[in-house]
């Protein structure tokens, strides 16, 4: 018999442990080992999923046999985590962003390159097959010219309510364009190709100078000349909204609750159109590309390099909005 991927994970926050779950769940999967500062966490963790439980990462690394290390922790600690992952050799999976900086990013897509290791991101509309069916709508040419897309990002409460931790709500680490952001840029990205340069303009609270943004507006320029616009709003009261909406010249295509695609043919109203295959859980899609590439087989995921190309938007995207000027986007 095959064995099984023997898994670590490191970070045991609210998506460290929904991902534990997809993990848990293969017979492919053996978590050995699970490691989190929070030495209780980590102990309560350990004994539900039969692993043996660590505070201190490296410590763990040079211990315990591992094929593959999972690191959820904030983003701030995904650069210096990731270079010990890789370092030991280890094949690894990093939640989103990247890292902080654009920079930071690089240096861990060199280093997992120059490894030879499966690196991935943690992006789940991957694979998605809502987001599929977009890129067929796109790409067929049915929509003729394009003329315009538009993201919109709208949360009644950020941080959501089962995301309440100490750095997603401050400007540091969090924020919606950082935290979300990445899943529709991503969208973008591999659909309607890269962005030339970006403008932004970003409102934060007066009187919390260590707080994230409540909104932001912004332009993205592809190379091909489509214009983006983005909207992004906080702490308003209406349904939560992630949604992209592309406009040409035939119809508007979009994805609405994050996956759903609709479309509309000339004045038509947005109708939802059927998914092409069937939905499997982005956790069980991301867990099982990952076991058929650590054992040298196929697998579809997203690799650091696109994740290097999401954080020189998010690294334009700041700078913009400091400058209050159009900033390119540096080649990833």
């Amino acid at each position: 018999m095959t064995p099984a991927v023997r898994v670590g994970v490191i970070g045991l926050g609210a998506i460290g442990q929904s991902l534990l779950k997809a993990f848990t769940a293969s017979s492919e999967v053996q978590v050995t080992a699970v490691c989190d500062v929070d030495a209780s966490l980590a102990d309560a963790t350990a004994r539900e999923v039969r692993a043996s439980a660590w505070t201190d990462h490296r410590s763990m690394l040079g211990t315990v046999d591992l094929d593959l290390v999972y690191v959820a922790v904030p983003p701030k600690f995904h650069h210096a985590i990731a270079l010990d992952v890789l370092a030991a050799g280890r094949h690894i999976l990093c939640e989103k962003p990247l890292a902080l900086t654009l920079s930071e990013a690089r240096q861990m897509e060199r280093s997992a390159q120059a490894a030879g290791v499966v690196h991935a991101l943690n992006l789940p509309l991957h694979g998605d097959p809502g987001i599929e069916t977009f890129r067929r709508l796109v790409e067929e040419g049915r929509l003729g010219r394009l003329r315009r897309a538009e993201v919109t990002l709208v949360f009644p409460q950020w941080p959501r309510g089962w995301q309440q931790n100490p750095w997603i709500g401050g400007r540091e680490q969090g924020g919606p364009i950082r935290e979300v952001g990445p899943h529709l840029l991503h969208v973008l990205l591999s659909v309607l190709g890269p962005v030339k340069r970006v403008w932004a303009h970003t409102e934060y609270p007066a009187h919390d100078p260590d707080a994230c943004e409540t909104a932001a507006l912004g332009t993205l320029e592809l190379e091909g000349g489509l214009l983006v616009t983005v909207s992004c709003l906080t702490n308003v009261p209406r349904p939560e909204q992630v949604s992209l909406t592309v406009y040409g010249a035939g119809g508007t295509a979009g994805l609405t609750n994050w996956a759903t695609p609709v479309v509309a043919w000339g004045p038509g109203p947005l109708e939802p159109v059927p998914v092409e295959g069937p939905r499997v859980p982005a956790g069980e899609r991301l867990v099982g590309a990952l076991v058929s590439r650590v054992r040298g087989e196929a697998g579809d995921l997203v690799d650091f390099r696109m994740g290097v190309r999401i954080q020189a938007l998010l690294d334009a995207w700041e700078h913009a909005s400091a400058t209050g000027s159009w900033v390119d986007v540096e080649p990833a």
